[in-house]
């Protein structure tokens, strides 16, 4: 008797259901690659982004601790003295500077030459060389020239190339400055006439105009840098010392309400006197945030000139920049608060913050000898 050998297989229902199983899964494997993607992508543009401005942060720290003033002992003479009445002594002299402090201060006024001017800037010289022409200036290395940094928001509609200009909307942005100008141009040693006798450019003729005119010697550091924070500070040794002396337990505020300004003659502390002296030290801090996040703020706030992020009542009191001692609460100081206002409108950031010594900083409590 033969027999019949029975086949088995799938049923079309069994077919169906590992059909759907098997679509499902590759679906959610295919969400998953699409998330992690996405993620990689946003992950990537806001490392590209806070890379630009460590970059920045980096380059204006580095020149920052090449500030100079070159100073010299030159002859002293009593108040009112007579002319021709001889010298009492020595003093220390100099005609290069160094300014720092509330930007609208130092510059003359918020929105000036079509642009806002929030935080703090930098003025100063050093000896890097820079000329705008070197075919026919050549290559000094030494040359003196003036720098600055400063937080600018405004348009680049007129930074656009011609061809661009109706092709390419216009972006208001937060941009870090750097104030650049050629050792052949420079305006420190342009003398004005002052009381009846020349002089070196007195105040901030040596560096305001530069920040206002029309056609200036700057370039964008950076963008989407929200604030520049800048604190010139004794060495550690110093602060010590000013404590013991006082019987204080904080350290002393080298320069008040942020100003700092070297050739400042009134201090009578001599701890404390800036006059035609380098800050030992220049605690620099600075807030950036990526470009989504700065697209949102000028989609939501392009009327304003402070794109949606003001500021003016912070970093004006240098001993609550970090934490406000008279609060029990911990870090909640002046940057603290700010990051506070960014992420309350979901503004992704990050804070960049360094200490600077000036290498040609020579402090000194005597002035005169």
């Amino acid at each position: 008797m033969k027999m019949r050998r029975q086949i088995t297989g799938f049923t079309l229902v069994e077919v169906l259901v590992a059909a759907t199983i098997v679509v499902i899964l590759m679906g959610i494997l295919l969400s998953m690659t699409d998330q992690t993607q996405r993620l990689m992508k946003g992950t990537s543009s806001k490392v590209e982004q806070f890379q630009g401005a460590r970059v920045a942060f980096e380059s204006m720290t580095r020149r920052l601790a090449q500030a100079t003033l070159n100073t010299y002992w030159d002859y002293q003479y009593a108040p009112n003295a007579k002319p021709g009445a001889p010298p009492i002594g020595y003093q220390r002299s100099s005609e290069l500077r160094f300014v720092s402090g509330v930007t609208n201060t130092l510059t003359g006024g918020t929105g000036t030459n079509g642009y806002t001017r929030p935080g703090h800037s930098v003025f100063f010289h050093a000896p890097n060389g820079y000329v705008s022409d070197q075919k026919t200036y050549g290559v000094l290395d030494h040359l003196i020239n003036l720098w600055g940094y400063f937080v600018e928001i405004g348009s680049d509609a007129d930074s656009l190339p011609q061809f661009l200009q109706n092709l390419v909307p216009a972006r208001t942005r937060f941009r870090l400055m750097e104030l650049r100008q050629p050792s052949e141009q420079l305006m420190t040693y342009q003398y004005q006439q002052v009381a009846a006798a020349p002089t070196f450019s007195q105040g901030a003729a040596w560096f305001a105009p530069l920040v206002t005119a029309t056609t200036r010697p700057t370039r964008v550091l950076a963008e989407n840098i929200v604030a520049l924070v800048v604190l010139p500070r004794l060495s550690k040794s110093d602060e010590q010392l000013w404590m013991t002396q006082n019987g204080s337990r904080t350290p002393p505020i080298l320069a008040p309400l942020y100003s700092y300004d070297s050739t400042n003659n009134t201090v009578t502390d001599p701890i404390l006197n800036p006059h035609n002296q380098l800050p030992p030290v220049v605690q620099v801090a600075m807030i950036a945030i990526d470009e989504p996040s700065a697209q949102k703020l000028q989609d939501q706030f392009g009327t304003d000139p402070n794109l949606g992020v003001s500021y003016s009542s912070l970093f004006r009191n240098p001993a609550v920049l970090e934490d406000d001692p008279s609060t029990a609460a911990p870090d909640d100081g002046d940057l603290s608060k700010l990051a506070a206002i960014l992420a309350s409108q979901r503004v992704s950031y990050r804070i960049f913050s360094t200490n600077v010594s000036i290498r040609g900083a020579k402090w000194s409590r005597n002035q005169s000898k």
